[in-house]
């Protein structure tokens, strides 16, 4: 019978093995291991949990505010389901490999969920983008929170469904903060359209200039990340800003040490997976979301 326990110290290096097998798929844990050495994670941000049968882990899942599978089958599913019914609903979304998640979320008791993506085509290059990268692209600075605080507020909100401010600004607005602070937002901004004229005061509306392009990278592992936050503004759609932008951001990430760059889209978001697929982006899995 399989039982579901924390993962302990001795298990590091199965854990790396099993990891390093779907880098892209496995980038959040990778960034964890990375940061703490070990399996044994644990903190108010979450905990590693294994599905052991008998002695021997045969899954792992991220339990915190995502729960994150790794190496899930149905049967580890079950395991972990019994012990989140029993504990309640403290999470915030599953995300992952999609036949893992869906079923995962058809075993749990947490109620509706605000919405379900089902399919995410799970994206990834390795090899020099195959657009010219946009040179006007580069690392945001803190001066220019107020336009990217306002182009990430209107990513999220058409993104998800619901404003990331609608129980205030101050907890998005630190995100956004850290993001930069981080050195991990990429962002075209300026106060001329590429096509001539002034770029509307919007969505940063007591400014002159604004976000033409932006993209974060969201998760940072040794040899890969992952970018997430892709934004571009509506007044220079379809005129090549987002390929070029998006090869600035992997021609400038892997200039930095990490050859594999990922991400993951939603599978009606045709135009976005076009410009993706443009820039060199090949697909490596499927992933789903589910969102409580």
């Amino acid at each position: 019978m399989l039982r579901v326990a924390r993962l302990g110290h001795q298990h590091t290096r199965w854990l790396q093995g099993l990891l390093a097998l779907k880098p892209c798929e496995n980038v959040y844990l990778l960034a964890l291991l990375d940061v703490s050495g070990t399996a044994q994670m644990s903190s108010p941000a979450g905990s590693l949990l294994g599905v052991f049968d008998g002695e021997r882990p045969v899954a792992a899942y991220w339990a915190g505010g995502n729960i994150i599978p790794v190496a899930a089958t149905p049967e580890t599913n079950q395991a972990l389901a019994a012990k989140l019914n029993a504990e309640g609903r403290y999470s915030c979304s599953l995300i992952g490999d999609r036949r893992v998640v869906l079923d995962l979320h058809r075993r749990l008791s947490w109620g509706r969920p605000r919405g379900i993506r089902e399919r995410q085509p799970l994206l990834a290059i390795s090899s020099p983008p195959q657009v010219e990268p946009d040179p006007e692209v580069r690392l945001a600075t803190l001066d220019q929170l107020p336009a990217v605080f306002a182009a990430s507020v209107d990513m999220f909100t058409n993104e998800v469904g619901f404003s990331p401010t609608e129980g205030g600004e101050s907890s998005y607005l630190a995100r956004v903060r850290s993001i930069i602070r981080g050195g991990n937002c990429f962002v075209r901004i300026s106060d001329t359209l590429p096509q001539g004229g002034r770029v509307p005061r919007w969505p940063a509306r007591d400014l002159d200039e604004q976000v033409l392009f932006k993209a974060d990278i969201g998760i940072r592992a040794p040899r890969v990340v992952q970018v997430q936050g892709v934004w571009v503004h509506p007044e220079v759609r379809n005129l090549g800003l987002g390929a070029a932008g998006m090869a600035a951001v992997v021609a400038q990430t892997q200039a930095a040490g990490h050859p594999m760059v990922s991400l993951y889209a939603n599978d009606y978001n045709e135009v976005a997976l076009r410009v993706y697929q443009r820039v060199g982006f090949e697909q490596v899995g499927t992933f789903a979301t589910v969102m409580y």
